[in-house]
């Protein structure tokens, strides 16, 4: 009986040591940077939207993809190519989400349909709108870019690894995290619904019906309102 008791205790102690771990790099929620999370505009450009149920596409695939699977893009320009409007001097476009939910991880928001971007002369970056009324951008492009990229052969962890060196050096736990985990489940949930990789459950349920269901909460979208009705727009994330 007793050394029942301390097998178990064992197996117990072993679940802790080794599930907290992994709970934490799978699933533990970090803010975002201050600098997204202080004002209405850049928290509707790049804010992330819900409390980090979706998937998301793991952050340093996702930087990779556009130089590893060129082909698979209208032309040149990374996702810029793909309709996307992108601000001078940001790291990502605008309506993509840079959180750590236990590891780096992008997910679109609202602006990544709602905001859109005219041309502006031919020496000058085209301007972004963040509403335009009746218009939004179709990320119908985008959605079958991930697709592709996951039916693509060279979408395994070697290739990955060959672009990501160039950016960053993972750790010997994250690298063991990409090969084994992300990187093989992405690719399945990418070629089966890549709008439920990218897109949090908020999002989807708000493109399913638009006037009832609001993806943010009543104080951001006053904010918004507030920040869009000095910009002259309607807000309808």
């Amino acid at each position: 009986m007793k050394n029942a008791i301390r097998i178990l205790l064992v197996i117990v102690l072993l679940a802790l040591l080794l599930g907290v771990p992994a709970w934490w790099k799978l699933h533990h929620v970090s803010a975002q940077p201050s600098w997204i999370t202080s004002n209405p505009r850049d928290l509707y450009f790049y804010g992330a939207v819900g409390g980090g149920g979706a998937s998301g596409v793991p952050y340093w695939m996702w930087l990779a993809m556009p130089r590893l699977f060129p082909e698979h893009l209208s032309g040149p320009g990374g996702y810029a190519a793909l309709g996307i409007s992108w601000e001078e001097g940001r790291e990502m476009p605008v309506g993509f989400a840079k959180r750590k939910v236990g590891y780096l991880r992008v997910t679109g928001n609202c602006a990544l349909c709602h905001a859109v971007s005219t041309p502006n002369g031919n020496d000058q970056a085209p301007a972004i709108h963040p509403f335009s009324g009746g218009r939004t951008t179709d990320i119908g492009p985008l959605l079958a870019f991930y697709r592709n990229c996951a039916q693509d052969p060279r979408f395994n962890p070697d290739e990955f690894f060959s672009e990501i060196d160039d950016d960053t050096k993972l750790s010997i736990a994250d690298r063991l995290l990409y090969r084994y985990f992300l990187i093989p489940r992405i690719k399945r949930a990418l070629i089966e619904d890549p709008a439920g990789v990218l897109l949090p459950a908020e999002i989807r349920a708000h493109a399913r019906d638009p006037h009832s269901v609001a993806p943010l909460s009543d104080q951001q979208m006053k904010d918004l309102a507030n920040w869009m009705k000095l910009e002259g727009q309607r807000p309808t994330p």
